[in-house]
């Protein structure tokens, strides 16, 4: 059996991810639009990344705080750890890491679970159960911090009425986020 281990492993990994988000980026372009979702403008779409990544950023480390206060978990997220090596040790994968996982992210747990689920459900029940499963998939000790970030992503999607806007929320939170962590 061939493996694929080491620097080729990491380039197929983040090729393989740049070709599955052009095509998912693609079909959600060719995709019907939700009764929610509308043709925004840049700077609309400007605005709710700015909000999205601002509140992201203070759900993140406020929950993160509770989190430890009550739980006695750890500050630091295991999945940022593990990325931050990985990207240390083969630097090409943060175009992975901070671009086509968050798009991907977002198409899959928000417009794919959240907006499918709305109707059936309603608009809670669907931002709940999207964040769940967002959070079960990062399997990370942080879950609270995941499903709150799931949460607010469903807003942001929601309310800015595009899908572009929790992404690009997603990516400069996760930029900040690892930014800090390298220190």
């Amino acid at each position: 059996m061939l493996q694929v281990t080491g620097s080729l492993y990491f380039v197929l990994l983040t090729l393989g991810a740049i070709l599955a988000t052009g095509i998912m980026m693609y079909l959600v372009k060719k995709d019907q639009k939700f009764n929610f979702e509308k043709t925004t403008d840049l700077n609309h779409n400007l605005q709710w990344v700015i909000l999205g990544t601002i509140g992201a950023i203070v759900l993140q480390y406020g929950i993160g705080f509770i989190d430890q206060l009550i739980f006695h978990t750890s500050t630091h997220s295991q999945n940022t750890m593990q990325l931050l090596l990985m990207v240390k040790t083969y630097p090409y994968y943060f175009i992975y890491v901070l671009i086509c996982a968050p798009i991907m992210e977002e198409i899959v747990f928000r417009r794919l679970f959240f907006g499918n689920l709305i109707k059936p459900t309603n608009i809670y029940i669907a931002a709940i159960i999207s964040a769940f499963l967002f959070a079960f998939m990062h399997q990370d000790t942080r879950f609270l911090v995941y499903v709150a970030m799931g949460l607010w992503f469903s807003f942001i999607y929601y309310k800015s009425e595009n899908i572009y806007a929790s992404a690009g929320s997603h990516i400069l939170m996760n930029a900040i986020v690892l930014t800090l962590s390298m220190r």
